[in-house]
């Protein structure tokens, strides 16, 4: 993956290796270094805070996730709890590029790409086990990579707060950066539904574009985003993504596709042939490399134009010198077309 400006490592995933994809926090059976997803019946997750911010100075996401479990038995519940990482499917075909953390050094193949995971019960640090997990012939899809465990007790009627945090890699394929948070680990408490799921996703790395799409569409593709129900606004330097979901039965992952910046300025290019263009049209595919960069433009119908083309972030900051040589031949390429108009 080309990133403008910054030189990072970069590993190959092929689809038999783990990607960063990560489960809600999840009670397992077995033990902790062989553990498996199961249901359990008496414990609750009354709800959830999940915040997932990208960190553009290491090319990563940062996790923070708060969930709050209930005892619905009168009955003390001593569980393993823990936080499993999916493994790609092998129905997924291609590969996937990891960028790893400027920052952070590299893991061993074949260990999921999470750095500084952490667990707290009830605002104490606990010992955390890694394992691998076997695979529940009851649960489709629970083949995860490995799981995070501790174990948790539950007087009767008890309710405990759980926080994790960590840190993923940045994954993309052919320009397009994939986000994933596995929701459907949260299906497996109590009566399969949350009490509150609340996620919010924090973009502020202007190298990415999340496009706007509201046409079902192959989930691969930039600008997917799921489960529904959420909203998108572009907030100054970010744009933020969120969702406020009540008694929630998650039946899809949390997925959000971005496409990188410099192609997503090519790929309109593609689209039509700026000699097809018309003046009108020469001057938004102009102007373009200005907006995706974070330009804010005192021409309103120019800011209206980019905003339904995906959501803006503003970067005041911004020069002349940030664009790349690709995106000034194209400037000036249509700025020749435009005098002939």
């Amino acid at each position: 993956m080309c990133i403008p400006r910054i030189i990072l490592p970069v590993i190959t995933l092929s689809a038999f290796l783990a990607l960063p994809s990560v489960g809600n926090d999840t009670a397992f059976g077995g033990t902790a270094a062989s553990p498996y997803p199961v249901h359990t019946k008496e414990i609750r997750m009354a709800s959830e805070n999940i915040t997932i911010r990208s960190e553009a100075s290491s090319s990563s996401w940062l996790y923070t996730c708060d969930f709050v479990f209930e005892n619905m038995s009168n009955d003390p519940v001593t569980i393993m709890m823990g936080m499993p990482f999916f493994t790609m499917g092998d129905e997924e075909n291609g590969e996937f590029n990891a960028v790893l953390p400027t920052d952070e050094q590299a893991v061993a193949v074949g260990k999921p790409l999470v750095w500084k995971f952490t667990a707290a019960v009830d605002g104490k640090a606990v010992r955390v086990t890694e394992g691998k997990p076997t695979v529940n012939p009851d649960l489709l899809g629970s083949d995860y990579k490995v799981a995070y465990t501790w174990p948790m007790h539950f007087a009767g009627g008890a309710t405990r707060k759980v926080r994790n945090t960590y840190k993923l890699a940045y994954t993309s394929s052919a320009g397009d950066n994939f986000l994933d948070y596995i929701l459907k680990t949260g299906g497996l408490w109590h009566n399969g539904k949350i009490g509150r799921s609340r996620l919010t996703v924090i973009l502020d790395d202007g190298r990415y574009i999340l496009p706007v799409d509201d046409k079902p569409r192959d989930a691969t593709m930039a600008g997917t985003i799921t489960p529904g129900g959420y909203k998108v606004s572009s907030k100054g330097e970010q744009v933020v993504i969120e969702w406020d979901l009540k008694n929630f039965a998650p039946t899809q992952d949390l997925q959000v596709v971005l496409r990188d910046r410099e192609l997503f300025i090519m790929d309109q290019v593609e689209k039509k042939s700026p000699a097809e263009m018309t003046r009108s049209q020469l001057r938004k595919l102009r102007n373009f490399p200005y907006a995706a960069h974070g330009y804010v433009f005192k021409d309103q119908s120019l800011r209206d134009y980019y905003a339904t083309l995906w959501y803006p972030m503003a970067n005041p900051d911004f020069k002349e010198a940030d664009l790349s040589e690709r995106s000034k031949e194209l400037i000036s390429t249509v700025k020749r077309l435009e005098a002939t108009k």
